[in-house]
């Protein structure tokens, strides 16, 4: 009897957010469904899918240095075929095949769940293609074929797609499309799901958070599924992520307030404390008003951790702006502060404004915001030394783990390097013991 031929292989490579991460486990899956094997190593695979970020000139440019990593394997007969995905060939499909030629197929936003069709056609020689639907992004639900990246224990739930936000810096408009919610049945369901598969820790993500249900019959409400998630048994952790500030109103605060297993994590991307800056930015708020919601916010969820991003050298920004900028974050002491270099991106009203900001401006400014939250920040950490914590462990060995605390969201936050014995998807008791620079060292306790 004839043995059954062996499934090709395919190698994923995954960059940007972790949005993109969902649209990857979501390609992943289609994959699986389609006869295809998952391949850990590049060296163990017929076929690699990079799946890209264009959000910013930086991301664009290590999307481009993977790709071409990547054709190089492929003209080395290394490869059978080699696709690019995402937000790349969503932008730039066109222009990118004709300056590739070495690529198969390009896949933007709105063809993720065709992937494996898209491969058959590609490996054969049928297609060599840009699939793309202008202002489209395939938004996937529980029914949805799905392989978790990593850690089982962790997990992402995007609730919605797009953005209708009019921010002058943003390109994620052009590319993801108009704002598309998921159903509060059909987000309740996974997060089950995820529950019954061992998941601990669900991180809900999306571009807009909190206008999640605008698009959909009886626009329900942001808080609603924030309760709805609170109530999923088997979740420990639930972290809300991209809290636009000008939607965060009291009903959502209440939600957070009054919530068990929906995290006080309050990620809340304000991008900067100067008024002039915040209109040419179309953020749709003023200084004082971000200076209020974070009072309240304070008062309101005792102990929330409070996270925000800043964009610094912003067309126009002064050096009074920038201590304005400064002067906030020593006020308001937030406990995780992320900083962005502006880059103009072509398609945003920003790219048309003059007085452009010197990018060795932009980079003083970024170490001096960072240099001044890393000092907030290490004051914050020390004052914890000695206090109790639990600790969501992400991976393990004998004697010696790394894991995080509810206060730090994956891969952005920082970590609690941890001594004892403690197994990967735990959660242990711990004892705060020092700071390493934004990392908390402790040990396990019975």
């Amino acid at each position: 009897m004839s043995s059954s031929p062996t499934p090709p292989r395919v190698y994923f490579r995954t960059l940007g957010c972790a949005k993109n991460q969902v649209d990857s486990e979501v390609m992943l899956g289609s994959l699986a469904l389609g006869g295809y094997a998952i391949a850990e190593q590049l060296a163990d695979a017929e076929v690699a899918i990079v799946n890209t970020c264009s959000f910013i000139q930086a991301a664009r440019e290590e999307s481009i240095q993977e790709i071409l990593e990547l054709a190089d394997c492929k003209q080395r007969g290394e490869l059978q075929a080699l696709v690019v995905a995402g937000c790349l060939p969503q932008r730039y499909g066109a222009d990118l095949a004709k300056e590739l030629p070495e690529v198969d197929a390009f896949v933007g936003t709105g063809q993720f769940q065709n992937i494996a069709r898209i491969l058959d056609d590609a490996r054969s020689g049928r297609s060599r293609g840009v699939y793309v639907d202008a202002g489209r992004t395939h938004l996937y639900d529980e029914s949805s074929p799905r392989l978790l990246i990593g850690a089982r224990h962790s997990a992402y739930l995007k609730i919605a797609e797009g953005c209708d936000r009019v921010c002058a810096f943003c390109a994620i408009p052009a590319i993801r499309g108009r704002f598309q919610s998921r159903t509060l049945d059909s987000i309740v369901a996974e997060a089950r799901q995820l529950a019954e598969q061992g998941v601990r820790e669900v991180n809900v993500i999306s571009q807009d958070t909190l206008s999640w249900g605008k698009d959909l019959d009886g626009r329900p409400r942001i808080d609603a599924l924030i309760r709805a998630l609170d109530a999923v048994d088997g979740l420990d952790w639930v972290r809300l992520l991209y809290l636009y500030p000008s939607a965060l109103g009291d009903a959502v605060i209440d939600a957070f307030a009054g919530a068990r297993r929906v995290l006080p994590y309050i990620d809340v991307p304000l991008q900067h404390a100067s008024d002039s800056q915040l209109r040419a930015m179309k953020r749709g708020v003023t200084a004082e008003r971000q200076r209020r919601l974070v009072a309240r916010l304070r008062e309101r969820i005792p102990g929330a951790v409070l996270r925000t991003t800043f964009i610094v050298g912003f067309p126009g920004e002064t050096d009074a702006d920038f201590e304005t900028l400064c002067e906030f974050v020593r006020e308001t002491r937030f406990e995780r502060v992320g900083v962005f270099r502006y880059s103009d991106e072509e398609g945003t009203s920003a790219q048309a404004l003059g007085e452009k900001v010197a990018r060795s401006v932009s980079r003083k400014r970024h170490r001096e915001l960072m240099k001044l939250q890393r000092g907030i920040m290490r004051e914050q950490l020390s004052a914890r030394i000695g206090e109790s914590v639990r600790v969501l462990v992400d991976s393990g060995s004998a004697g010696y783990s790394v894991g995080r605390t509810w206060s730090q969201a994956p891969e952005v936050d920082g970590c609690v390097m941890l001594r004892g014995r403690a197994r990967t998807g735990e959660l242990v008791n711990a004892r705060i013991t020092g700071v390493r620079d934004v990392d908390l060292e402790a040990e396990v306790v019975s």
